[in-house]
């Protein structure tokens, strides 16, 4: 007796597939089309995959694709393909030297996301988690990710930001936030001590992208009382992991 597909996995996969011979961003009216979907199930399939953080979405232009964070999930199935670039076998190796927990990050609106995560190897040392929203302005990936925005940008994003907190106490004045800004451009590297996550710090520094792409961070975190006393050995890991990339796209 054969099995029937489960509908909505069918399609995600058949998406997939889709985009792996389209190669480039596209509307729900091609994805609909060349698929024989109906444009109202391929809208929905469509904005559950980008609220999930698996789609980015251009609003401007109506045009969806897959994002970093898929590459990153599948990422394990060639590993034996993995060149000494691939983003994976980065935050393995930053995670071999530290025990720390490692994250992709990229901005989405007044939050960032983790695109991926792997967890820490030390006893007692936080957890994340794939397509956690940490908040922009008190976290060190979003902190760090403020460098690549323009100054005059930074306080309607930080009035969205803390018009989404519930409580007064997170919300992070325009002084601080550019202080922060400058400091992590100054330095090229930010941090953050329990205002993500209470008891936790972390470490970001971007990775080197080529013009037009979207900005990324390689971050790392754990208890405050470690990072801080490992500071200096910590931020050479994380710069010595994404020397490659920087190599890479002069």
């Amino acid at each position: 007796m054969k099995t029937q597909p489960v509908k909505s996995a069918h399609r995600v996969l058949e998406l997939l597939e889709f985009f792996a011979e389209w190669r480039r961003p596209a509307t729900i009216k091609d994805i609909s089309q060349s698929l024989g979907y109906p444009q109202s199930s391929t809208s929905v399939l469509l904005r559950s995959l980008k609220e999930s953080g698996h789609f980015d979405h251009d609003p401007r232009t109506g045009l969806y694709s897959p994002n970093i964070r898929l590459a990153l999930t599948t990422a394990w199935i060639e590993e034996q393909l993995y060149s000494e670039q691939s983003l994976l076998r980065m935050m393995e190796t930053v995670l071999e030297k530290t025990g720390h927990t490692v994250m992709i990050g990229k901005r989405e609106g007044a939050n960032v996301r983790y695109l991926h995560v792997l967890q820490a190897t030390r006893a007692g040392s936080f957890t994340s988690k794939i397509g956690l929203l940490r908040p922009l302005f008190r976290s060190a990936t979003g902190k760090m990710l403020l460098t690549t925005l323009a100054e005059r940008d930074i306080g309607r994003i930080l009035q969205s930001a803390n018009a989404n907190e519930a409580n007064a106490h997170d919300r992070v004045d325009i002084d601080l936030a550019l202080q922060n800004r400058k400091h992590a451009l100054l330095h090229g590297y930010a941090i953050s001590k329990g205002t993500s996550m209470p008891g936790a710090a972390a470490l970001a520094v971007l990775l080197p992208t080529t013009k037009g792409t979207e900005s990324l961070t390689l971050s790392l975190g754990g208890p405050i009382k470690e990072i801080e006393s490992e500071l200096p050995i910590l931020l050479e890991v994380l710069r010595e992991a994404i020397t490659p990339y920087r190599e890479l796209i002069k």
